[in-house]
């Protein structure tokens, strides 16, 4: 056998080494820069995502405090302290984190903006052998809290004591108050159930005060969901703030059973303290006096909640202080023949040629929501029996809808838009205990999740409410952009 023995040349020796050295040089800085990059990227995200939680907390924050000092202090202490929760100084090596003092910038109005930066220190491995010996990692954040305008509108009706839930209602909206920022934000409470009253008008004054009224409730009488609703858009537009986040929070167990009305005296009719004649063409619920009338009564006419029955006239304020149930006979109709021997008679309808179309604050009882059967003088048929739950459901749709498009209120002649209507209501049926949460244009509820947070946890807070209640009216008077959360 016969071997070949290749000598390599004199210039040719020593070349790996060369080659291994060039490669060297050149991948030591690509693989620094790849293991100290990806190091950097990790602590970035970690970083960013403690100052973006801690904006955020910061915001919520601004309700703490009993005013605008405060607060600012309060959100200050609360970013500080969350970033410093949620990045741990010597992550993935890191040191010496910062925090800038976080800022709160109320140069807009109706708003307050919470600014946080920091920043930390990444001791480079590799890339410090081509002299680069550190990286500085910061993020910034911001988060914008609006001023909130709420009014709170209870359902303080009959059922929610037969379900055991007034009390639980009201320690879960006392509780609710203490989310909102005093002095910045407004609060105010409409409670509803056979009247309707205004136990706390708006106001950013509202520590203890609406607190206090909470806790005095009593829940006795029907459900008048249109004029509590509808007053509570009053507030909204008096108040008229529209940069500021406007919400019409309503608590209710169930379908509405009242309305507001001026019902027409018939001529055989016993009532004799009646205002005679028609009403004013200027009165939103304008309606011609037929023949067959003499004049009208104010009042809040009723169905049971489970029974198809007329029956009233009720008296349509309780100037805060709830007597006989709830259920007191409207001013001026001692003479009337369903105010005879008090209950009983209040379903007798011989008092009245039928009920108006349209409310006292213009809300349709003839919306089409329900269908409802008219008389030959266009009044809702008395002796229809179905018509009673339909003109309640069609008044709550009806004050809803024009809330929704920011109509002018006819008394005061002030609007609204934009103002966001968020329902709670609960259900038992056979099978299990049901929630009922409604969210009216859920996407400003989404947009606006800093300073809805507290209204969006309220479902938590309210652990039972009462049975019977259907979820659709909640859903149908929020219209096509409403939806329903059940648990």
């Amino acid at each position: 056998m016969i071997r070949i023995i290749k000598h390599k040349k004199r210039g040719e020796r020593g070349i790996a080494v060369m080659l291994s050295a060039i490669f060297l040089i050149l991948a030591i800085p690509m693989v620094g820069l790849v293991f100290d990059g990806t190091l950097v990227f990790v602590i970035k995200d970690r970083l960013q995502g403690a100052v973006d939680g801690a904006a955020l907390a910061g915001a919520r924050a601004l309700a703490r405090g009993a005013d605008g000092s405060a607060q600012i202090l309060a959100a200050q202490n609360e970013a500080t302290a969350y970033v410093r929760m949620n990045y741990q100084n010597g992550y993935l090596f890191s040191n010496g984190l910062t925090i800038s003092p976080p800022t709160v910038d109320t140069s807009v109005a109706f708003q307050r903006t919470v600014s946080v930066t920091a920043q930390a220190s990444f001791p480079a491995f590799f890339l410090r052998y081509i002299n680069t010996n550190a990286t500085i990692v910061a993020a910034t954040a911001s988060a914008t809290r609006k001023d909130v305008n709420v009014m709170m509108v209870l359902d303080r009706s009959g059922s929610m004591t037969a379900s055991g839930s007034c009390a639980p209602m009201k320690a879960a909206a006392t509780n609710f108050v203490n989310f909102f920022a005093p002095q910045r934000d407004n609060v105010g409470l409409i409670t509803f159930a056979s009247s309707m009253n205004v136990d706390f008008p708006i106001a950013n004054t509202f520590s203890p005060g609406v607190a206090n009224a909470i806790g005095s409730l009593v829940c006795q009488g029907s459900t008048s969901t249109a004029a509590a609703i509808w007053q509570a858009y009053q507030q909204l537009a008096t108040l008229n703030q529209p940069g500021a986040l406007n919400v019409l929070l309503l608590f209710t167990d169930g379908d509405p059973t009242g309305v507001t009305v001026h019902m027409p005296v018939a001529n055989g009719s016993t009532c004799t303290a009646f205002s005679p004649g028609a009403l004013s063409v200027l009165s939103p619920d304008y309606y011609p006096m037929p023949g067959g009338g003499k004049g009208y009564l104010q009042g809040v006419y009723n169905t049971f909640a489970n029974a198809n029955q007329f029956f009233g006239l009720l008296k349509e304020s309780n100037g805060g202080v709830v007597t006989n149930g709830d259920i007191n006979a409207a001013v001026n109709s001692n003479s009337c023949a369903f105010a005879a021997s008090w209950y009983a008679n209040m379903t007798n309808t011989s008092d009245f040629l039928g009920v108006p179309v349209t409310d006292i604050y213009g809300n349709s009882m003839n919306s089409g929501y329900q269908a409802v059967t008219l008389t030959s003088d266009g009044f809702i048929n008395l002796g229809n029996s179905s018509n009673a739950p339909a003109m309640a459901l069609n008044a709550g749709d009806s004050a809803a809808t024009r809330i929704r498009n920011g109509a002018v209120d006819p008394i005061t002649g002030r609007s609204l838009n934009n103002i966001v209507i968020f329902a709670r209501s609960d259900s038992i049926d056979s099978v299990r205990a049901r929630a009922c949460v409604v969210a009216l244009k859920p996407q400003i509820l989404k947009s606006e999740a800093v300073h809805l947070g507290p209204i969006a946890r309220s479902g938590t807070l309210l652990l039972s409410i009462a049975a019977g209640t259907t979820c659709k009216f909640l859903k149908d008077i929020g219209g096509p952009k409403s939806r329903v959360i059940r648990a």
